[in-house]
């Protein structure tokens, strides 16, 4: 996922924006239908009410719609480094719609972590960003508020369909709704697909294939393994990688103030996902999630 990062900034430099949004979608989609439907054999369900449908067109437009516009336009605008640092408040902004959605309330931890990463932001950004680089922060809000309402959405499908739909047939449905709609859209304003080298042709297919198609699924199929704040740690050490992979390929070059930044963002990452603090309590929750991961729990997400 952080190469992917800067194969979109690598294919921007010469290929238009909606073109690397609706191409590499519309591979994607052809890469997890045949994976699914054809190498593993799953069948589309047939027992999904309307207002579960209504959660899977949220959720396929959220996250194929809405956040990919507003995350790709924004690489346009922004430093890689600052991208993916920006992105990776999504968890913050989940827990904070869960309030609303869910009906959670954040514990103490939570609150000390999400202050924690507010101050990390202010270490990273020491000055005003010029003009143009403000715009792309607003771009990358819509994007986070899109996912992070998403990831609500999808643990409230989850809740109504009893874990009853399989992580490959989840992961398809939402991607061929929503992404079909943004290959709609692409088709319309940007056929034929202006796309002249192979090299661009290669960050495109990378893209849809493995970004898309395989790192969608896969982080979907590791959420029933990981304990939640595994899996939101390691989903924030992108910044790690984009940070190392945009300084060799890129020359993307971070200050004492940006490095101070991300650490804090990370602790911060960290801070949100203690309940409780006990260790033995933590051992518990993941002998139980292992057993769920296990079979406990036929079709979990």
């Amino acid at each position: 996922m952080s190469f992917g990062n800067i194969v979109l900034k690598l294919a921007l430099r010469e290929v238009f924006p909606i073109t690397m949004i609706w191409l590499p979608t519309a591979i994607g989609i052809a890469t997890m239908c045949i994976y699914t439907f054809v190498i593993q054999g799953e069948t589309f369900p047939a027992h999904l009410d309307l207002r579960t449908w209504g959660y899977l067109v949220a959720i396929g437009l959220g996250n194929f719609v809405v956040a990919p516009i507003g995350f790709t336009l924004a690489l346009e605008r922004l430093p890689v480094t600052t991208h993916n640092y920006l992105s990776n408040f999504v968890g913050f902004v989940t827990m904070a719609l869960s309030v609303v959605i869910l009906k959670e309330t954040p514990t103490r931890f939570q609150l000390i972590g999400s202050a924690v990463a507010l101050v990390g932001m202010r270490c990273y950004f020491s000055s005003v960003p010029p003009a143009y680089e403000l715009a792309g922060f607003g771009l990358v809000a819509i994007g986070v508020l899109a996912i992070a309402w998403t990831n609500n959405m999808t643990r409230k499908l989850a809740i109504v369909t009893t874990w009853s739909v399989s992580n490959n047939v989840f992961s398809t449905i939402v991607l061929v709704i929503g992404g079909g709609v943004m290959v709609m859209i692409g088709l319309g304003l940007d056929w034929p697909p202006r796309v002249k080298s192979l090299q661009n042709w290669f960050y495109i297919s990378f893209y849809g294939v493995v970004i898309i198609g395989v790192a969608f699924t896969v982080w979907n199929h590791s959420l029933r393994t990981l304990r939640s704040y595994e899996a939101s740690i390691l989903g924030a050490s992108t910044i790690i990688w984009t940070a190392l992979l945009a300084a060799a390929m890129l020359g993307d070059q971070l200050g004492i103030a940006q490095l101070i930044g991300i650490a804090l963002m990370l602790l911060g990452v960290s801070l949100v996902q203690i309940r409780r603090f006990s260790f033995g309590r933590l051992r518990h929750e993941h002998e139980i999630e292992t057993n769920d991961a296990s079979g406990t729990i036929p079709g979990k997400f």
